[in-house]
C-alpha cells in the first residue's frame, strides 16, 4: 500500500539502474517520487495495479507496489 513518506524504489528501463526515493504526494492514479539523490521530482501514473510508470528528463521509470 502506497502511503507519503514511504521509500520506494525506482528502476530505469533504459538503464536498469534503481533509485531510491520518497513518495511526496499521492492524487488519483498519480503519484510523485523525490528521488534522494538530487531531489528530482518524478511523477508516476498507474497503468494497472501495482505499476507505476513516469518519465523524466528522457528516461523511462517503472515502480512496483
Amino acid at each position: 500500500m502506497l502511503s507519503l513518506d514511504k521509500q520506494v524504489d525506482l528502476t530505469c528501463i533504459e538503464t536498469d539502474k534503481v533509485a531510491k526515493g520518497k513518495i511526496v504526494r499521492i492524487q488519483g492514479n498519480r503519484v510523485d517520487v523525490a528521488l534522494d539523490q538530487g531531489g528530482l521530482l518524478i511523477s508516476l501514473y498507474m497503468k494497472k495495479p501495482g505499476l507505476y510508470v513516469g518519465s523524466q528528463s528522457g528516461l523511462e521509470f517503472v515502480m512496483q507496489s
